[in-house]
C-alpha cells in the first residue's frame, strides 16, 4: 500500500508531468493558457518544472482544460488499489443558464391585494393543513 509521503510525492510528480505537457502543447500561446487560468505564462513554465500550485489553480486547470492528475502505485499488492485519478467531470462547458426562483407572495398579502380591487374576501376556516377562503366579487355597473 502506497504511503502518504509517497502519494504526495507521486502527486507531485503527476502534476508537473500534466503541466509540462501544457507548456509543451501550447508553446506560443502560454500568455493566453495562463489568462485562462488566472495567471502568468512565468507560473505556468513553474509549474512544468515542478513547483506545486495552489488549489486554486488546480481547480481552474480542471474546469478550463479538463486536466487530469493520475498516480500509480506498482507495489500495490493483490486487491489493492493501484492508480487514482483527480480531475472534475461536466456534462458540457457552459453551465445551464439558472432558472429565476419563483415569487410567492404571501397569502395574507395576496388576500390584501385582493380586497383593493373590490373583491371581498373572508376566511371561513384555517386548519393547520389548509384554508377555506369565501370570495365575493363585486362588479361596478356600468354607466350608461
Amino acid at each position: 500500500m502506497i504511503t502518504a509521503p509517497e502519494a504526495r510525492q507521486k502527486f507531485r510528480e503527476a502534476i508537473k508531468k500534466a503541466f509540462a505537457q501544457i507548456v509543451d502543447k501550447r508553446k506560443g500561446q502560454l500568455e493566453t493558457a495562463a489568462s485562462e487560468i488566472g495567471k502568468h505564462r512565468q507560473s505556468l513554465e513553474q509549474y512544468a518544472n515542478g513547483t506545486v500550485p495552489r488549489a486554486d489553480v488546480l481547480l481552474m486547470a480542471f474546469i478550463r482544460w479538463g486536466l487530469v492528475i493520475r498516480i500509480e502505485d506498482e507495489a500495490a499488492g493483490p486487491g489493492e488499489p493501484n492508480r487514482w485519478e483527480c480531475s472534475m467531470s461536466r456534462k458540457s462547458k457552459v453551465a445551464p443558464p439558472r432558472r429565476p426562483e419563483p415569487v410567492q407572495l404571501p397569502l395574507f398579502k395576496a388576500i390584501d391585494d385582493l380586497e383593493d380591487r373590490h373583491v371581498d374576501v373572508r376566511i371561513l376556516r384555517k386548519g393547520p393543513a389548509k384554508i377555506e377562503l369565501g370570495v365575493e366579487i363585486g362588479f361596478p355597473k356600468p354607466v350608461l
